[in-house]
């Protein structure tokens, strides 16, 4: 169970990866050779982030997370990202306690078999969730309609900004202050 656990929280990582790929595939070339490749694509809790938004914004389209990031209130963003930010918090400790024993920050001994049922029940769903939300963008057969749609151009150059705005700290929480600082560039 607790190897499920951890596959899970990785499962939804890689969806947030593919968020940070579809971003990097619409940027123009040039705005693209100043991304922030590596922090886009290694940080973890970044990516948790991502992949939960992903998750709570659900697309049919390849380009309708975008659309709908761009066009959602700036509240709504915020409340999410909250919501994604005590996620991948709690995620990424969990998803390290399904694959390793370790010392916690009071002492105590704490090993893989210590999550419950109940954990990975949850932790499963949010993965299903976050994949279902990215399905189209599996399909081989889905017309790359992104491409001409300027929401996702308009995205990725706020992201770029949202990143160069913020220092390098590697917490949920610096990642949630990148997509919340990206969408009141977008929203604002």
């Amino acid at each position: 169970m607790a190897r499920a656990y951890s596959l899970a929280g990785l499962a939804v990582e890689e969806v947030g990866k593919v968020g940070s790929l579809k971003a990097l595939a619409a940027m123009p070339g040039h705005l693209r050779q100043q991304a922030p490749v590596g922090r886009l694509l290694e940080w973890h809790q970044w990516k948790l982030v991502a992949g939960m938004l992903i998750a709570a914004v659900p697309f049919a389209a390849p380009d309708d997370v975008t659309t709908r990031f761009v066009t959602m209130p700036l509240s709504e963003v915020a409340e999410i990202l909250d919501n994604a930010q005590a996620f991948a918090q709690d995620a990424d400790r969990l998803k390290q306690r399904g694959l390793y024993v370790d010392v916690d920050r009071s002492g105590q001994v704490r090993e893989p078999s210590e999550l419950t049922t109940t954990d990975v029940r949850e932790q499963l769903d949010r993965a299903r969730q976050a994949a279902a939300a990215v399905r189209t963008l599996l399909d081989p057969g889905a017309p790359p309609q992104w491409h001409a749609s300027p929401e996702p151009v308009a995205f990725s150059r706020a992201l770029v900004s949202a990143f160069g705005e913020t220092r390098p700290a590697r917490s949920p929480g610096a990642a949630a202050d990148v997509l919340l600082n990206t969408a009141s560039k977008l929203l604002g």
